[in-house]
């Protein structure tokens, strides 16, 4: 019943490099892209593309029809749910139980999201689908990184190491968004606590004040005469305003649910030159964390950086990362071409040059990232501790601004009639 090695393996097209930083190319023998990406590594080369050659690659397989993926809808996973169904199943498939029972287990737990997802999940694989279909069909998670490594892995059999990274890249987006959140949290209150009371004072005083100095507007200082006019405006149209803030909020909710609500904000948030930073940085450390995940798990180095970039939000980050991309197919070497991008700090790409030359890439990818994290978060409590107090300042300027300019145009009117 055994096969013979000739007709197990398949040829593939290589393109690595060697300890020299050489690019060669090449086709070597293998059963699939793990062994394949193994042999090179034993011959001292970094994979950097890998491909079947065109006779062997096998035809696509047919669609599974929807009908067949599960027999009910699950309701639409939130990053939350979504993370904790990749740690439970990471959990137990790290404890060695079967992939199987570790889906019934999560399945018969309390009622929920995730144990929906996981008894459709169940259901695919149990009718022949694979984990990775699976994941993306049933327990809706798209994410490019999860699922390049449960395809690896369902390749290797190191599925439960798949998982584990898998769940702690989700834990890692997770944190970095709990920690901006946080931090964001107060300067938001108080400025819808600030732009209330300016409503208030714009729309239900300042024109009670009016009626004193209509008669007398020319001489109120120009201060006070801008404040009565943008009160005025704001007095008649506040309906509208009110309107248009009611469809903002509701915007957002939809944004929100859509799970669009990320691109928004940081949209916005790029318009802050700090902010910007920040993102910048933190983004930085989420590809190089990535990316050193995938390398470790045989993942070939284009493919890796295909993966980053699809995971990456569309913005400077993910331009360089196609540039970088295309340097690598051209030749260049990984330290090289993120340095000529310019998104790494010089430390982090000196760290990359140490991996490429020690043949452990994927260590130093992720040492750089826990490094660029520490500097993130440092750069994100600089941030907080500079915008809160921005905030209270321009709250108070504006409150402050308001009634100087009231109660010195009733002063000027007060003395021009004594």
């Amino acid at each position: 019943m055994a096969e013979s090695t000739a007709t197990a393996e398949r040829q593939f097209d290589y393109k690595a490099r060697d300890a020299a930083g050489r690019q060669r190319r090449g086709v070597l023998s293998a059963s699939d892209h793990l062994q394949a990406t193994r042999r090179l590594r034993e011959q001292g080369l970094f994979p950097i593309e890998l491909d079947l050659v065109e006779g062997d690659r096998p035809a696509a397989q047919i669609p599974r029809r929807k009908s067949e993926k599960t027999n009910g809808k699950v309701k639409r996973l939130s990053p939350r749910d979504k993370a904790n169904f990749m740690s439970r199943l990471a959990k137990l498939a790290g404890a060695k139980i079967s992939l199987d029972r570790a889906l019934r287990i999560m399945a018969d737990g309390e009622k929920s999201t995730v144990a929906t997802a996981a008894a459709g999940l169940r259901l695919h694989i149990r009718e022949g689908g694979t984990l990775a279909e699976g994941l993306q069909s049933i327990a809706q998670i798209d994410d490019a990184a999860t699922l390049a490594l449960v395809r690896g892995a369902e390749v290797s059999g190191e599925v439960e190491n798949a998982l584990a990274t898998a769940a702690g890249i989700h834990e890692q987006r997770l944190t970095v968004g709990r920690r901006v959140t946080t931090g964001l949290l107060y300067p938001s209150l108080l400025l819808v606590v600030s732009i209330i009371s300016m409503g208030v004072i714009m729309i239900a005083i300042i024109p009670q004040f009016r009626p004193l100095v209509a008669d007398r507007m020319e001489f109120v200082p120009i201060l006070g005469r801008a404040v009565f006019g943008v009160s005025a405006v704001l007095t008649t149209l506040w309906p509208v305003i009110l309107a248009a803030l009611v469809a903002g909020a509701a915007a957002i909710t939809w944004l929100y649910r859509r799970g669009q609500a990320g691109v928004v904000t940081r949209a916005l948030a790029n318009r802050i030159p700090m902010a910007r930073r920040v993102i910048a940085r933190t983004q930085a450390m989420m590809v190089l964390h990535i990316l050193g995940a995938l390398l470790k798990r045989e993942v070939t180095l284009s493919q890796a950086l295909r993966v980053v970039t699809e995971t990456t939000p569309a913005g400077p980050a993910r331009t360089a990362l196609a540039g970088i991309s295309a340097d690598i197919s051209e030749g260049a070497a990984l330290s090289s071409a993120f340095a000529k991008a310019g998104i790494l700090e010089p430390s982090a790409v000196e760290m990359l040059r140490i991996g490429e030359e020690t043949g452990d890439l994927h260590a130093m990818c992720t040492r750089a990232a826990t490094e660029m994290r520490d500097a993130s978060d440092r750069a994100l409590e600089r941030f907080l501790a500079l915008f809160q107090p921005a905030m209270i300042i321009i709250v108070g300027s504006l409150v402050g601004v308001s009634l100087y300019a009231l109660f010195s145009a009733i002063i000027s009117v007060n003395q021009i009639a004594f």
